[in-house]
């Protein structure tokens, strides 16, 4: 879909009766001409509208009106007519419907879809278009307001580009070779200078989203001269929250865009959400269908920020299934490319920077990345608006924050876990081991990385998930994993229905888990005598271990005795696990402490007689086989925190809550389902005589 403004100029038709409802010119002794021009192109934009023609491919309003000339905003389904269809439509409607004459059309530009709002608004405030918002709507333009992404719409540079002008364009940004040579494919003669759709999509890689935006628009625009799209809209979508799946308005935005451009930031929402692996799923599965319904018609550009991949990786993997992606690659260059570069990106905004103050700011290297170049600008623009652009600010005292160096959050969360001492040991001896082959490396010392697989033993509740998902954190902020991607998966996910889909399954999620951890949870449960594929699972879990030793961490867990069976399946399996981690059941006083720091966690504290209470509860639990642990716990104290709503809402009656009742648990909300039936098969068991 593509749109556009213009206007429109007109002579009025010579007839021997005037007819009010087809003249556009106020009659003479009209007072109040411009109320009798907005009604009369009323009455038009009544007749037009949205899907106006037999075929529904122009939508038409007029926004403004004076004597015998008007400005008209319209869009084009591309696939069933193109910019001179419309005008000649609009031209023939005109003269068919109304006394005019010599229709002239100027100034056609094609405008983004909020550019084609701001005029629509400014037709209803002129009363020419009534309930434009209506309109947007039926024609699934509502969709800019959305919390769950940003967007933004950019119009190619119109103009000729040749071939030479575009690489010349591209030096000025240090562009990478595979840039240049996507430069040349395009304008190739070996092409057909005529749209039919797109035979291939982009992923540029970048360290800064500016270097990235350069990138796609001169990409874009030499794909426009090319004849390689039909429109010139580039919509840049950012801030994708986890929540954006099955998003009306996104489908909307992308189905608008076909002829166009949709470039996506895959860095995801600027919340640290900590494991975008898992929470993306839903983003990956709903975007990536999106994709392969549209992408013939709707060309792809996908960003991955080096500095912020977000989820890149999970959603690229999933994506290249459906369709064909070049990769373009942030390029280099030598001191004086880095040179002419700030140089340029400081015309680019307004400012005048001779290569003397450049040399000066440049550090003493002769290979700069554009990511470099452009924080090296950054640093001088802070200091240059105080030094040389607002004087008055060069002396000034700014205050200064001291910063602490602190630990990491996730690792704080599972120092404050209770007991898996030896647990904590490990994570502590691998973030010890990794930091001096850091520093072996820094010297010049030969470094070597050890394998790091795991298997978690532990019956249910004994928070296996919890530190695998704790521990993908840790070791992402200690440099030790590269994404920090966590996959979960189970026996389903990796094998397959029919012969031959197991194998491109696990090695699927190997990809995925790229830089991460790969979590495998009830492994055992690929250990079976139907036959079935678990064997060819297992096999090929071997080797993609030893194909990705260096940049996927897998975890096994499961239950302790099962797992041995797990264990033995494999001769290859056992040998290349490096650390066994049991996850032994929590006592009594251990499960107090849990749920003392959960009650802490959502805001209550638990006093000494609900302390008791507990404890004589969890004393029952831990003799019942496969209680639950910490998984009870937390059972416990949500029935209870249901509980004392029940009994607040029934103290106060209508009255103010205060917060110290809010954040109050008592003992009697603990009596709940958990403890009664706990207390029940605990009688059950030892036996009543009669």
């Amino acid at each position: 879909m593509n749109f556009y403004e213009a206007s429109v100029k007109f002579k009025q038709l010579k007839t021997k009766e005037v007819n009010e409802t087809r003249s556009l010119f106020a009659p003479a002794d009209e007072k109040d001409k411009k109320y009798y021009l907005r009604e009369a192109f009323e009455g038009v934009n009544r007749n037009l509208g949205v899907r106006c023609d037999e075929n529904e491919a122009y939508s038409i309003f007029f926004w403004h009106a004076e004597k015998g000339k008007a400005n008209i905003i319209f869009s084009i389904d591309m696939k069933l007519a193109g910019i001179d269809d419309a005008v000649s439509y609009i031209k023939s409607y005109m003269e068919e419907n109304y006394d005019i004459t010599d229709i002239c059309f100027s100034d056609i530009n094609e405008i983004t879809t909020n550019r084609f709002h701001q005029l629509g608004e400014k037709g209803d405030i002129n009363g020419l278009i009534r309930r434009f918002r209506s309109d947007e709507s039926e024609m699934g333009l509502d969709y800019r307001d959305n919390p769950q992404y940003q967007i933004r719409e950019d119009i190619i540079p119109c103009g000729d580009l040749t071939l030479e002008e575009a690489i010349k364009e591209s030096k000025k940004f240090m562009a990478d070779t595979s840039f240049t040579q996507e430069l040349e494919r395009i304008y190739s003669d070996e092409n057909e200078k005529k749209y039919y759709g797109n035979p291939v999509h982009y992923r540029i890689t970048a360290s800064n989203m500016d270097s990235a935006i350069d990138m796609a628009m001169l990409l874009a625009h030499a794909l426009k001269v090319n004849n390689r799209l039909e429109g010139s809209r580039v919509n840049k979508i950012n801030e994708i929250r986890e929540c954006c799946y099955n998003e009306d308005d996104f489908t909307n935005m992308f189905e608008n865009a076909r002829g166009n451009i949709v470039l996506f930031d895959l860095s995801g929402s600027s919340e640290d959400h900590g494991n975008y692996a898992s929470a993306y799923e839903d983003v990956v599965e709903y975007m990536s269908k999106l994709i392969g319904k549209n992408h013939v018609r709707t060309l792809c550009i996908f960003v991955e920020n080096t500095n912020h991949p977000g989820f890149a990786d999970i959603f690229l993997t999933k994506v290249a299934e459906e369709i064909d992606i070049i990769d373009l690659n942030e390029g280099n260059g030598d001191r004086e490319a880095a040179i002419n570069y700030i140089e340029n990106i400081a015309k680019s905004n307004n400012y005048e920077l001779s290569k003397e103050e450049i040399e000066a700011i440049l550090p003493e290297k002769k290979l700069f990345t554009v990511g470099e170049t452009y924080e090296i600008y950054n640093k001088w623009f802070k200091n240059g608006l105080r030094n040389k652009i607002y004087k008055s600010y060069k002396y000034c005292t700014c205050m200064e924050v001291k910063k602490e160096e602190k630990k990491s959050k996730p690792y704080d969360e599972l120092q404050k876990m209770i007991g898996l001492n030896e647990i904590k040991e490990v994570v502590d001896e691998i973030i010890d081991s990794a930091r001096i082959q850091k520093m072996r490396s820094n010297m010049g010392m030969d470094s070597y990385k050890t394998s790091l697989h795991m298997v978690f033993t532990g019956n249910p509740g004994s928070a296996k998930t919890t530190v695998a998902r704790l521990i993908t954190q840790i070791f992402t902020k200690e440099g030790i994993l590269r994404t920090g991607k966590y996959v979960e998966c189970g026996r389903a996910d990796l094998v397959g229905r029919y012969v031959g889909w197991t194998a491109k399954t696990v090695r699927s999620k190997f990809r995925e888990a790229k830089g991460g951890i790969l979590f495998i949870d009830e492994a055992y449960s690929l250990v079976d005598d139907s036959n079935s594929f678990g064997d060819e699972a297992i096999n090929t879990i071997v080797q993609e271990m030893e194909n990705h030793r260096d940049d996927v961490i897998v975890i096994f867990a499961g239950y302790p005795n099962k797992m041995k069976d797990f264990l033995d399946k494999n001769e290859g399996l056992r040998s290349r696990i490096a650390f066994h981690l049991d996850f032994p059941d929590y006592n009594a006083d251990e499960l107090v402490g849990i749920i003392k720091l959960m009650a802490e966690q959502k805001g209550y504290k638990l006093n000494k007689e609900i302390e008791s209470r507990c404890h004589d509860i969890f004393d029952m639990a831990v003799r019942q086989k496969e209680f639950g642990n910490g998984r009870y716990a937390r059972n416990l104290l949500e029935q209870a925190i249901i509980a004392q709503s029940r009994r607040i809402t029934k103290e106060y009656k209508g009255k103010k809550i205060t917060r110290k009742a809010l954040t109050t648990l008592k003992v009697e909300d603990f009596e709940v389902n958990a403890a009664e039936n706990l207390q029940k098969e605990t009688m059950n068991r030892i036996g009543f005589a009669v």
